[in-house]
């Protein structure tokens, strides 16, 4: 029993001085080779670049700890935060809710859902500054997630941290972990139109995949109306053009790269480039969702076709690394919502 209590003991005092180190994103990425689970979500758009993180982990006290220290440290300088925590008839409850960032000259100001603006506030430029980040090019996953997450917190006192430029919510309840941080900053580039281009990931592939990963031509269709199944789909979007009623028409490649011919390799070097895409494009409008074995990049080809002529045309990459090793990716061109089939990994005609 010794011997254990010291290794707990050092794996908590090891992930604290972590804590106490690191920023933010170095930090989440310690918590990901800790064992928890990782998901990033980016987006670039017109008006703001953003990145939100979503970790989730069970029944792993110290790593807990190690979160408290570190969001201790950013509650001082915060411009908002709170803490409860409680650990009534040996249950462990713990919640933070921090507001870091807010907007202003000050970074100070934080929209709160429940109060009105006044128009003769001091604050009103920078409502309106919140107002212009938070408005999007077009409709897109990562504003689809925000917007899932405002309902998730609807009557929640944390919505105003929501407001917030930076923020960070974090609960432990009956070993049951979960961290949700949120970052974003004004798009200062001054691009006219925003369109998307993947052609370096197109080179990327061709030069990498397509010799070994033997490209198979795909083709998938979903007609209006038709309804969305979740046995026969693995993924698909209602909100690109609600007046298409969900059709959809990808045409593109499959790749397939077993674990002997390098396809964790290949799959980090995809993920990296796409990473790099979002760092070198920010007059590109475009979401990266990623965890470390899977991720999907998508943007608008044409953001006035969207906007002025009622067209999407859209250009989507996904990877997968199985769990036996295997690398699967998914390149494709898209006109109208997206649409995947459930076994988009199985190579047949439709």
């Amino acid at each position: 029993m010794k011997r254990i209590l010291n290794i707990l003991l050092f794996a908590c005092c090891t992930t604290c001085v972590a804590a106490q180190s690191m920023q933010l994103g170095d930090f989440i990425e310690h918590l990901s080779e800790r064992g928890a689970k990782v998901s990033t979500s980016r987006v670039n758009d017109k008006y703001h670049l953003s990145c939100r993180y979503n970790v989730t982990f069970e029944d792993d006290l110290p790593l807990a700890d190690s979160i408290c220290i570190l969001l201790d440290r950013l509650a001082r300088r915060a411009v908002e935060s709170y803490r409860y925590e409680s650990h009534r008839n040996d249950n462990d409850t713990i919640t933070y809710s921090i507001a870091v960032r807010g907007y202003g000259s000050k970074d100070d100001y934080l929209l709160d859902l429940a109060r009105v603006e006044d128009p003769s506030s001091s604050w009103t430029n920078d409502f309106r500054d919140y107002r212009k980040t938070h408005t999007y090019l077009y409709p897109n996953p990562y504003m689809q997630q925000e917007l899932r997450l405002y309902k998730l917190l609807g009557g929640n006192n944390r919505r105003m941290f929501l407001g917030a430029r930076e923020a960070v919510m974090f609960d432990y309840v009956q070993g049951r972990g979960n961290l949700i941080a949120m970052q974003t900053q004004v798009n200062k580039e001054k691009g006219m139109y925003f369109h998307f281009d993947i052609s370096p990931l197109d080179s990327l592939l061709e030069a990498r995949l397509a010799p070994i990963g033997k490209p198979r031509p795909v083709h998938y269709e979903h007609a209006a109306g038709q309804p969305v199944d979740k046995s026969t789909t693995y993924y698909s979007t209602d909100y690109l053009l609600p007046s298409l009623r969900g059709k959809s028409e990808s045409t593109g490649k499959l790749y397939v790269v077993t674990a002997r011919q390098g396809a964790a390799r290949l799959y980090q070097e995809l993920l990296q480039a796409a990473q790099h895409h979002l760092d070198v494009s920010p007059t590109q409008c475009c979401v990266l969702e990623y965890t470390n074995r899977h991720f999907k990049l998508s943007g608008v080809r044409n953001t006035v076709k969207l906007q002025v002529n009622d067209i999407a045309e859209s250009s989507f990459l996904m990877a997968d690394l199985d769990r036996d090793g295997t690398l699967y990716v998914l390149r494709l061109e898209v006109n109208g919502e997206y649409w995947i089939p459930k076994d988009w990994k199985v190579n047949d005609k439709r």
